[in-house]
């Protein structure tokens, strides 16, 4: 009985954390650039940034904070060849 109680635990557990691993939400972190800022400062913007638990990033952005996160999609595929001629060797 508890073998199975601890099989059912480790089941829920992992079920949970790729769930997690799988958010499509993205984790960004916020600066401003050559500005020395506090922890404060951040959660005092970011809280009137938010309306109905989503953050407008656009204000943050009109507060002086950037994305430490990049706006790019990542690239998928093989670049394309180049169009350079190479010497023959």
């Amino acid at each position: 009985m508890t073998l199975m109680i601890g099989r059912n635990c480790l089941l829920v557990i992992a079920t949970t954390l790729s769930l997690v691993g799988c958010s499509t939400e993205r984790d960004r972190q916020w600066y401003k650039p050559n500005v020395n800022y506090t922890v404060d400062e951040f959660k005092r913007d970011r809280d009137v940034c938010t309306k109905s638990n989503t953050l407008d990033e656009q204000c943050l952005k009109e507060r002086g904070w950037l994305p430490l996160t990049s706006d790019k999609p990542a690239e998928t595929g093989p670049k394309p060849p180049s169009n350079t001629i190479r010497g023959k060797y």
